[in-house]
């Protein structure tokens, strides 16, 4: 028994490709989250930008998904049998793979970035499934927070729980660090159960009881690195335990200076003098950039390299 009708749907993308806007979103509809999408997007090509790209620039979300998709990737698929232990049928599904390098059409910068400002432009005849599709596919990062900030101005539930979730495991990169009491004002506006002081727990015996910390050298240079040294040599005065020839600070005693966090888990290890100076870092946890983006909060005219420690 096959779950894929492969010529079939090949029949259907013919018939779509002259039929007229109608069909052509029926049929787009029909493949939207479908298990054969990535076989009929592969039987496309630029030609068919010719019909999806006014359907996309219009905010049909199933036309959106195809285009973006088709310019991310391209993938192979193929059909692999087995036996349904239930009722005994030799049962066909379809597998797929993405094509490393290949996309299906051509990347076009300058269309996706006019999808982008449709979206910003049309917030009032979009609801929020339609927001959130789109926040999936757009390749406007501007869009994409400017979709989210919508979705939380409605009391969307799944944009709030979202934003808890940022707070729970941090965006340092965007400026947000950890911090479990805001993230529970979040979960609480949607009735999700969150308890901040098991979660820091938690967190902590889980990092303290890993056998493998990351090791990470801190490579800074910049105007602001003397601050940086003066900074880290107070508060390893007032924190640190020294163990020759390491100073063991603890991070968490950093971050909620530099952030007013102190959910992080590791140490500082030491201060190598040198241009650029060097800081060694021990991480108890994955969020080994969070020193990093730390830093440049309170100290902007600086360079930092994160590199693995040999």
């Amino acid at each position: 028994m096959k779950t894929v009708d492969l010529e079939a749907l090949k029949q259907q993308l013919e018939a779509a490709r002259h039929g007229d806007r109608e069909q052509q979103k029926a049929f787009l509809a029909s493949i939207n989250y479908h298990s054969s999408n990535c076989v009929v997007i592969n039987e496309m090509n630029d030609t068919d930008l010719k019909w999806i790209a006014p359907l996309a620039l219009d905010l049909f979300t199933p036309a959106v998904d195809v285009l973006v998709g088709g310019m991310r990737r391209k993938c192979c698929h193929w059909e692999e049998d087995f036996l349904d232990d239930d009722t005994g049928d030799m049962v066909t599904v379809l597998r797929s793979d993405e094509i490393e390098g290949e996309t299906v059409f051509t990347p076009d910068r300058a269309l996706l970035d006019q999808i982008g400002k449709n979206v910003l432009a049309s917030f009032n005849q979009l609801n929020n499934d339609e927001l959130r599709d789109l926040a999936f596919w757009c390749e406007s990062p501007e869009a994409r927070d400017a979709i989210e900030e919508e979705l939380y101005r409605r009391d969307d539930p799944i944009a709030i729980s979202e934003r808890g979730d940022l707070y729970q495991y941090g965006d340092e990169e965007n400026g947000i660090f950890i911090d479990y009491e805001k993230a529970k004002t979040y979960y609480d506006r949607v009735g999700e159960e969150f308890d901040p002081v098991e979660t820091a727990r938690q967190r902590r015996y889980d990092a303290e009881h890993t056998d493998y910390p990351e090791f990470t050298y801190y490579r800074i240079a910049g105007d602001d690195v003397p601050a940086v040294k003066a900074l880290l040599t107070e508060l390893y005065q007032k924190y640190g335990e020294h163990s020759e020839p390491f100073w063991y600070l603890p991070l968490e005693m950093v971050m909620k200076t530099l952030v007013g966090s102190d959910a992080y888990v590791g140490y500082i290890q030491s201060i190598h003098e040198g241009e650029p100076c060097e800081i060694s870092v021990e991480f108890y946890e994955a969020n080994r950039d969070s020193l990093k983006y730390a830093l440049l909060q309170v100290f902007p005219n600086l360079t930092i390299e994160v590199v693995d420690q040999d």
